[in-house]
């Protein structure tokens, strides 16, 4: 890369296809695969064989503008069609996991679209049933395989960074929740829908918290939100603070408006401006910048985007992982598990509240 040291432009940002691509069954046929999925798989050279949807005239919609072959007209026919040979990508709501978990043949190869269930108790039976079933499984926590998080997670492999003593994540912007009819229907949402890829993704940087500190708030524009706005710390100990505030609810831009990620480390530090996040109707591109052991900031260009990059490549890692061409399934169910449980310790903490202050008796201090 032109001006770019060589230690930089090395950094990874993408993920090779498998050698041997096999076709993939999408069942559920929503936005996220018409967005994300089926572009990412049409870019990357991945095979898609057929879909299924209970609404039939979205996985033909589908199926006619992706140019896919199949539309299968019952779940039981697309798992058929399937089998143990293709992949399956599961992208469907939370608690219609299990249930079509349930029905998957022994030995097969399923990619499941975040969240693992609608909660940590239901992830357990969910990731059991793959297990008796012999499934290799993955979660879509694709953040993990953005072109900017693989090449900040290659630096801090590599000891660019040192000792990882910081990490933030910082937004004000402006989520139009009202585009997700299902979202007043919801318990919580922040946590679970969002920060849950934050969650999972610093799981993978620093390894398992100590425990969670988390406070989820509504806001007057969404008055029949569960929330939408969340403070939360992660306990590392006195090796790391991890904080994380995220305000979904910002009504004063462009002006101001911040998406950011910080990771500093003893000798060195990345600052990733998430442009997707700053206006989600008219994303921009992801702007990182990296300095290390004494170097000056360097911004890094990127050799792609989330959205369908990280698609792609989380895809790619499962099936390079089933035919033996990848040593690690990055987002593993079991792993994907912990993700969960912390969610769930995450949404505790948020009901139980702080600790209360004493109260001082009148005339103290004066």
């Amino acid at each position: 890369m032109n001006g770019i040291p060589d230690t930089l432009a090395a950094l990874r940002q993408a993920w090779p296809m498998p050698s041997r691509p096999r076709p993939i069954t999408v069942i559920g046929c929503g936005g996220i695969v018409r967005d994300a999925h089926l572009p990412a798989y049409r870019k990357a050279g991945l095979p898609v064989a057929g879909v299924f949807d209970l609404n039939g005239e979205a996985a033909r919609l589908l199926a006619r503008d992706f140019d896919v072959p199949a539309v299968h007209a019952s779940l039981e026919e697309a798992i058929a069609a399937c089998g143990s040979e293709g992949v399956f990508d599961l992208a469907l709501p939370p608690e219609a996991v299990l249930e079509t978990v349930r029905q998957l043949p022994h030995g097969a190869t399923v990619l499941i679209q975040k969240p693992l269930g609608p909660d940590g108790a239901t992830a357990r039976r969910i990731v059991a049933e793959l297990d008796a079933r012999a499934i290799v499984a993955a979660t879509n926590f694709q953040l993990r395989f953005t072109p900017s998080m693989l090449a900040i997670c290659d630096a801090v492999d590599k000891g660019l960074f040192g000792d990882i003593v910081d990490v933030d994540v910082h937004l004000a912007v402006y989520m139009p929740w009202e585009l997700w009819s299902f979202i007043p229907r919801l318990e919580a949402v922040e946590i679970p829908l969002h920060s849950i890829h934050y969650l999972d993704w610093i799981r993978g940087l620093v390894g398992e918290p100590r425990s969670i500190y988390a406070r989820s708030v509504k806001h007057p524009r969404y008055g029949n939100q569960a929330d939408a706005r969340s403070s939360i710390i992660l306990d590392y100990g006195d090796r790391v603070r991890c904080c994380l505030s995220l305000n979904h609810t910002y009504g004063h831009g462009p002006r101001h408006t911040e998406a950011t990620i910080r990771v500093e480390g003893m000798k060195g530090a990345a600052q990733l401006t998430v442009g997707y996040l700053l206006d989600y109707l008219r994303p921009q591109p992801e702007r990182l910048e990296i300095c290390y052991q004494g170097q000056p900031w360097t911004a890094l260009p990127l050799a792609g985007e989330r959205a369908p990059d990280s698609f792609a490549y989380v895809m790619a890692n499962l099936q390079r992982f089933a035919a033996g061409e990848d040593a690690r399934l990055v987002t593993d169910v079991h792993d994907a598990l912990k993700t969960m449980l912390l969610v769930d310790a995450g949404l505790k903490s948020s009901r139980l509240g702080g600790v209360v202050p004493e109260a001082a008796d009148e005339g103290e201090g004066r």
